[in-house]
C-alpha cells in the first residue's frame, strides 16, 4: 500500500463532528490501496463547549497503530490566550491575544499554538521515505501553511481539504465588521500563497471547491462528508415513535437560517388540527440566543415543542430513528453551506423536510438521495405537515424510506473511494 500522511487537528477520540471526516478516510482508504498515517493533537477531555479545547493534555507523543492506519497524537500545551479562555477572565485581553495570534502565526509558524503537529509531520516525512502524498484538512486553516512548508521542503504533493470555506465564505463576506473584513483580506493573501502550491483542492461541497479553485488556480473536487451506515446498525430495529407525531431539528441553529417559515406553518398546523405532535430541538439550549429565539417564536405553544442541552451522539441517532420527519433549514442565497447532519438524516432513513431550500447543494443532495422534499413557503409546508400527519394517524410506523440504492453514494466509504481515485491521478 502507498502511505499517505493526513494532518487533521480534529480526530477521534475528539467528539466533535469535525473529527469524523478524517476518521472516515483512516477507516476506508486501505480499501483503495492506501495506508493513512494521521497526525493530530491529543484529545483527552470530552468537549462540551469550545472552551474544553483550550485545556492542556498530558506530555509526550502517543502513537496508536491499527490494522489499516496509524495515528500520532501530539500533546497540547495552552498559551496565555488558552489559559484566559479556561479561566473566563480578562475577556478583552483574551480577544486581543486571539487576534494577535491569528495575525502572527501566518508570518511565523512558531506563533501557532499547535505547531508541534507540523514538527511531527516533518519528522515522519524524514523517517518514512515511502510517504507519497499529504492531505491536510482545514480548519484550522493555518494547517495549510504546514502543507506549503512540507511540500517546499520534501517535494511531496499535497491536497488542501476544506471542511468549510475560508476567505471565500459567502457568510463571512457579508459581515459588516471592518476588523473582520480586514482580517479576511489579510488571510486571503496567505491562502493564495499556501494553497496555490497544492496539487488539488477538495471541499465538502461543490460551491466551496469551485470558489477556492478560482482563487488559487488549482484543480478541485468535492468530497462530501457522508454518513456511516454502521452508526445505525445498533439501533436499526428502532421504529418511529407511536406515542406522537415527532419532528426533529438536529444541530446548531444560526441567525441567518429562516426557520420562521417552518414555525409559521407549524403553528397553523397546530391551530387547525390540534395534533398529537412534538417538535424536538435536542441540544438547542447550548446556544442561549437561539434558544431564546425559538422560545419567542413558539410562545404559547410550549406543550408542542421540547428543547434540551447537549446530548450524546448515540442518543441523537436514536432521536433521528424515532422521528417521523427530520427538519433542515438551508441557506437560500449562500451556496455550499452543508451541515453534516443532512447526511446523517439520509442514514437514518427518515423523510427529510427542507424549508427553505438553497437552490444549490442541499437541494441537490436531497433530490439525488430521494430522501425528502424541499419547500419554500409557509402554505406548502403547512399542507405537507397535514398530509404527513394523516399518514401517521393511519400507520405510525410507515415512515421508513428504504431508499438505500439512492443513498449509497452519500456514505463515507463511497466518498473515501472518490478521494482514493483522486489520489491515484497524481501519485
Amino acid at each position: 500500500m502507498q502511505k499517505v500522511l493526513i494532518i487533521s487537528y480534529f480526530f477521534p477520540p475528539c467528539n466533535l463532528t469535525a473529527s469524523q471526516r478524517a476518521y472516515s478516510w483512516a477507516k476506508h482508504l486501505n480499501k483503495f490501496g492506501f495506508y493513512p498515517i494521521i497526525v493530530t493533537r491529543k484529545w483527552e477531555k470530552h468537549v462540551r463547549s469550545y472552551v474544553d479545547c483550550h485545556y492542556a493534555t498530558s506530555d509526550g507523543d502517543l502513537v496508536e497503530k491499527h490494522d489499516n492506519y496509524e495515528v500520532h497524537y501530539c500533546p497540547y500545551s495552552p498559551n496565555l490566550r488558552d489559559r484566559l479562555h479556561t479561566s473566563g477572565k480578562l475577556f478583552l485581553i483574551k480577544k486581543f491575544l486571539s487576534l494577535l495570534e491569528l495575525i502572527l502565526q501566518n508570518i511565523n509558524i512558531k506563533f501557532c499554538s499547535f505547531n508541534n503537529i507540523y514538527v511531527k509531520a516533518d519528522e515522519l516525512l524524514n523517517t518514512q521515505q515511502e510517504i507519497s502524498a499529504i492531505i491536510i484538512s482545514g480548519n484550522p486553516f493555518i494547517q495549510f501553511k504546514f502543507g506549503y512548508k512540507l511540500h517546499k521542503k520534501h517535494g511531496i504533493p499535497w491536497i488542501a481539504d476544506y471542511r468549510d470555506a475560508w476567505t471565500t465564505s459567502t457568510i463571512a463576506n457579508t459581515v459588516n465588521n471592518p476588523i473582520k473584513k480586514l482580517l479576511n483580506f489579510y488571510n486571503q493573501y496567505f491562502e493564495k500563497k499556501w494553497v496555490s502550491s497544492a496539487s488539488f483542492v477538495t471541499a465538502s461541497s461543490d460551491p466551496i471547491a469551485e470558489s477556492v479553485s478560482k482563487l488559487v488556480n488549482v484543480s478541485q473536487k468535492a468530497i462530501y462528508n457522508g454518513y456511516d451506515p454502521e452508526d445505525f446498525e445498533s439501533i436499526k430495529s428502532i421504529n418511529s415513535t407511536t406515542q406522537h407525531f415527532q419532528i426533529a431539528y438536529i444541530g446548531t441553529l444560526y441567525d441567518g437560517q429562516k426557520i420562521e417559515i417552518f414555525v409559521d406553518a407549524f403553528k397553523k398546523f397546530i391551530e387547525q388540527l390540534n395534533p398529537n405532535c412534538k417538535l424536538f430541538f435536542p441540544g438547542l439550549e447550548i446556544d442561549k440566543i437561539q434558544h431564546l429565539r425559538i422560545t419567542e417564536l413558539l410562545h404559547g405553544y410550549k406543550k408542542y415543542y421540547t428543547t434540551t442541552g447537549r446530548i450524546e451522539r448515540k442518543e441523537i441517532l436514536n432521536i433521528e430513528k424515532e422521528s417521523h420527519i427530520l427538519l433542515h433549514i438551508a441557506w437560500p442565497g449562500y451556496e455550499g453551506i452543508v451541515a453534516s447532519k443532512i447526511y446523517e438524516y439520509i442514514g437514518a432513513n427518515r423523510k427529510i423536510l427542507v424549508v427553505p431550500g438553497d437552490n444549490s447543494t442541499i437541494d441537490k443532495i436531497v433530490k439525488e438521495s430521494k430522501a425528502g422534499v424541499i419547500l419554500n413557503n409557509m402554505q406548502d409546508t403547512f399542507e405537507f405537515l397535514c398530509n404527513e400527519y394523516e399518514k401517521f394517524i393511519v400507520n405510525p410506523d410507515n415512515f421508513v424510506l428504504n431508499s438505500k440504492n439512492s443513498s449509497d453514494k452519500f456514505t463515507r466509504k463511497h466518498q473515501t473511494s472518490e478521494l482514493g481515485s483522486l489520489l491515484k491521478t497524481f501519485i
